[in-house]
């Protein structure tokens, strides 16, 4: 016996336990032909543990029994159908949420996690979900407000009952809607309505239109969201059109020599290297603002993959909108409604005819880079080095050849003066054979610091795909020990059936 859930994130198909909790299913069978339940919202979502729904006034403190709407307050509640067979071992049992023991209306949950031990021997256990996993998946990731109530409203659309093995209550003909009834929003209710029938707005258009149609309420769902959370300053705010945003620096890269290598496509209003707060350190990537959208475009389709320091560069539009935050004039200026905004659309750049200059693509800007410069003045100090020396040797020469002189009292101050003279030529050869040591090893850290990087990119990706190989074999477990219950159940079903007809016969 089962009951078809539509809701607006997608269908959700529920198995109910007949045999072991007639009087629960026969309840929740009931309201649903009577659209009962028909946009109740999931107003109750505890990450990872369980969703409620099932209250008409949205609160968690309403609801009737379909026996309480026909016989009177007196019989609204009913008792608990605690089986020790059934408890909360997976994701997606459907149990009746009541307040206390014996106290069930028409409020239900439903499991987001398995092995929910807590739970066991205090709710009425009447069915679970066979279909329909995702949108639980979906439903336990929304974002909620501190009362675990979801800032998008998701809502119970329709009840179909696929099977009804119960009759008819006496009453319950005069409680049956005509027609499905039509949804009536709370004035009072301001969160975002996510609203999948594009069903009136589809027809008579492509695929190619539909799937826009799609992107265009997704985005404008996602903005709303952000908003909603202080994300966003407006829902409607879009990115500048007139800046682009490089990535893949090399980390010496400076802001200065960033503006002279993009200067050649427009002019520059702005132009910033991002760095580290705390170390001031290139995070490897900056944004460039042009005077104009069509300076802009030009640079995207130039500046695209060419070397700047030694590393192929990466440009795209900008979708940042942090600049324009905390500045209101220019805030009303990227609003949907003002006079910019609006963003890059690469398709309408890319078929723009574009005279680019030929080999641009080819272009290396190697600025900021001056370890030429560097080596020549290290050349220039070995040769002034050697020099010294030089004359160090012949001064020695000279003052042992004048050692045969008769002054050898002038001799003695020739040798002290030439001992010290050396010593000190000595430890300036020292110092200098160290600062060109020190420059040396700065010069081969600079250089490993390329080989870190590879390494460590490397290493990244080897994890990442670790990753994703253990998360798809867990997968494949997961729906793999599914269907296995799936069969079990099946096979417990039809041996059931076949005991049935035995004993049937037999009487």
């Amino acid at each position: 016996m089962s009951v078809l859930i539509e809701t607006n994130l997608g269908d959700i198909v529920i198995d109910l336990n007949t045999e072991e909790c007639p009087i629960t299913c026969k309840n929740f069978l009931k309201l649903c032909k009577i659209k009962y339940y028909n946009f109740c919202l999931f107003y109750n979502v505890q990450k990872d543990f369980l969703v409620e729904s099932g209250d008409p006034s949205n609160t968690g403190k309403g609801g009737e029994s379909i026996y309480g709407l026909l016989y009177g307050n007196e019989a609204n509640y009913f008792q608990d159908e605690i089986k020790k067979s059934l408890r909360h071992n997976e994701i997606g049992m459907v149990a009746m949420a009541n307040t206390s023991k014996d106290r069930n209306d028409s409020k239900f949950y439903i499991t987001l996690k398995s092995n929910l031990g807590e739970l066991n021997d205090k709710h009425t256990i009447f069915g679970r979900v066979v279909e329909g996993i995702e949108v639980l998946n979906k439903i336990n990731s929304t974002f909620v407000d501190s009362n675990n109530r979801p800032l998008q409203n998701i809502r119970i659309l329709h009840t179909i009952i696929l099977d009804d093995p119960f009759t008819d209550p006496n009453g319950l003909v005069e409680h049956l809607p005509n027609q499905s009834p039509k949804f009536i929003k709370d004035k009072n209710d301001n969160r975002f309505e996510i609203d999948d029938d594009l069903d009136k707005e589809n027809r008579g258009k492509t695929k190619e239109e539909i799937n826009e149609i799609i992107d265009e309420k997704d985005a404008k769902s996602r903005s709303e969201l952000l908003e909603m959370i202080g994300v966003l300053p407006s829902a409607d705010i879009r990115p500048p059109d007139h800046v682009l945003f490089v990535c893949k620096l090399n980390p010496i890269t400076e802001t200065e020599e960033l503006e002279l290598v993009f200067s050649q496509c427009g002019t520059i209003k702005s132009c910033e290297v991002v760095r580290d707060k705390v170390t001031n350190d290139s995070l490897c990537y900056a944004f460039v603002e042009y005077s104009s959208k069509e300076e802009c475009e030009r640079a995207y389709l130039k500046m695209e993959n060419i070397l700047i320091d030694e590393r192929r560069i990466h440009v795209d539009f900008c979708q940042s909108v942090a600049k324009v935050r905390n500045n209101q004039n220019s805030l009303k200026n990227f609003l949907t409604k003002g006079k910019g905004g609006g963003g890059l659309d690469r398709k309408h750049i890319l078929n723009k005819n574009y005279q680019q200059e030929s080999g641009t693509k080819g272009y290396d800007y190697v600025t900021g880079d001056d370890r030429n410069l560097k080596k020549q003045k290290y050349n220039e100090k070995d040769s002034a080095d050697r020099d010294k020396r030089n004359d160090n040797r012949d001064y020695k020469n000279d003052f042992k050849s004048s050692s045969n002189s008769d002054n050898r009292h002038k001799d003695r101050n020739y040798e002290r003066d030439y001992n010290s003279s050396h010593d000190r030529e000595k430890r300036s050869d020292n110092r200098d054979y160290k600062n060109e040591h020190e420059r040396r090893r700065d010069d081969r850290d600079y250089k490993s610091e390329y080989e870190r990087d590879r390494d460590r990119d490397r290493d990244r990706d080897r994890d990442w795909n670790r990753d994703r190989n253990i998360e798809r074999e867990r997968e494949r477990d997961r729906d793999r020990d599914r269907d296995r219950g799936r069969e079990r159940d099946s096979d417990r079903g039809r041996d059931r059936g076949r005991d049935g007809e035995r004993d049937r016969y037999r009487r």
